[in-house]
């Protein structure tokens, strides 16, 4: 999706190429008196030529109506009469670069997506065709996973645009989603894991695998909670005019981006409504992250959590503290389908293709109210 505005830019420079070439060349035909059909007929070389443009012609014809009816491009009679006037070396570029504005537009699910720099976070922001001041608004962490396939671990992302494009995701008005990307990392075991309980237990580090290993040990989850909360948050907002409403703001990630989450509604629950978590990663700490993050939860009443895991590859290890934690949750006054959801995915695994599938359930759960 990243590649159709170079495209289209490239097209509209053949276009504007063929209209002058095609003005000029065309001018000084007629001011010599050129004879047009003795020139296309006048030998068999010419013959050749005019009969294979007239054959790529057909078939230019036929290929711009089947791509203007699949991609819903109207008005296509308009650049065929356009042929007429001028040339078909103006009027096919120009289909082409109005065809990849148009199958950016498909890809972007109608919308567009911004971009800022916030203190070092690249922050990366879908704006809707359609947005009122009570749009929904949707934070996510590892923002490089969200979009662009470009940036994604693995070249896979979220797809949450597919899911939007297709229709997965449903609600009367689509959600602004705000990707935010970690600092950089070798720092993102820092800035999402939750502080209080860094703090507690310093020694959280030390059942790192090496490559997970931070560059130091100090946290830096509350820096980047106020970043998120005072900052990027409040600048989408005032940027595309949504006033903030709990019910309508959430947060969500996935495995460290699980904790961080949770973590975001304990500490701001004035801030976010609701908290969604795919293969939350319970065992960084053990037996007590689960029990102590649950602990710092808010009250059930004005919040809604989402939390899952799935059954292979690191979520293998998971289930039993995803159990204690939904426990605990209903213990705080949680009810399943109410304010709490959860679940396990068999056969599923640690990927954001899995996370993928599952994200529209808790989405439209939350944008449902």
């Amino acid at each position: 999706m990243f590649g159709h505005q170079l495209r289209a830019r490239i097209y509209f420079a053949l276009a504007a190429v063929g209209l002058i070439t095609a003005w000029v060349l065309n001018g000084i035909a007629s001011f010599e008196g050129a004879n047009y059909l003795t020139a296309w007929f006048g030998s068999i070389v010419d013959w050749v030529l005019s009969v294979d443009l007239f054959i790529i012609a057909a078939a230019t014809i036929v290929f711009m109506l089947h791509e203007a009816r699949k991609l819903g491009m109207k008005r296509v009679w308009l650049y065929f009469l356009l042929s007429g006037i001028t040339a078909l070396a103006f009027t096919f570029p120009l289909f082409m670069g109005f065809r990849e504005l148009k199958k950016q537009k498909i890809a972007l699910a109608n919308g567009k997506i911004d971009k800022f720099d916030v203190d070092g976070h690249t922050v990366e922001v879908w704006v809707p065709e359609k947005v009122l001041f009570y749009t929904p608004v949707l934070m996510m962490h590892d923002g490089k996973d969200v979009f662009n396939p470009k940036t994604a671990t693995d070249g896979s992302t979220w797809r949450i645009l597919d899911s939007l494009r297709e229709g997965r995701i449903k609600g009367d008005l689509q959600p602004i989603i705000i990707a935010v990307h970690g600092l950089s990392k070798p720092t993102r075991m820092l800035e999402l894991t939750p502080q209080e309980i860094a703090e507690r237990h310093p020694d959280i580090w030390d059942d790192l695998p090496p490559k997970y290993q931070p560059p130091h040990k100090t946290p830096q989850n509350a820096k980047y909670n106020e970043l998120l909360v005072h900052k990027i948050l409040p600048m989408v907002l005032d940027k595309y005019g949504i006033e903030h409403a709990l019910d309508r703001t959430a947060i969500a990630g996935a495995s460290m981006g699980g904790l961080a989450s949770m973590y975001l509604l304990a500490k701001y629950p004035n801030t976010f409504g609701a908290a969604f978590s795919f293969s939350t990663h319970w065992i960084l700490g053990h037996k007590y992250m689960a029990q102590e993050l649950m602990a710092l939860m808010p009250a059930a009443g004005k919040h809604k959590i989402y939390t899952d895991t799935g059954t292979q590859d690191w979520d293998m290890f998971y289930q039993r503290f995803h159990n204690g934690a939904v426990e605990a949750l209903q213990a705080k006054g949680y009810v399943r389908d109410k304010d709490l959801m959860f679940g396990v995915f068999p056969g599923t695994g640690h990927t954001e293709s899995a996370w993928a599938a599952r994200l529209h359930l808790p989405i439209n759960w939350w944008l449902k109210g």
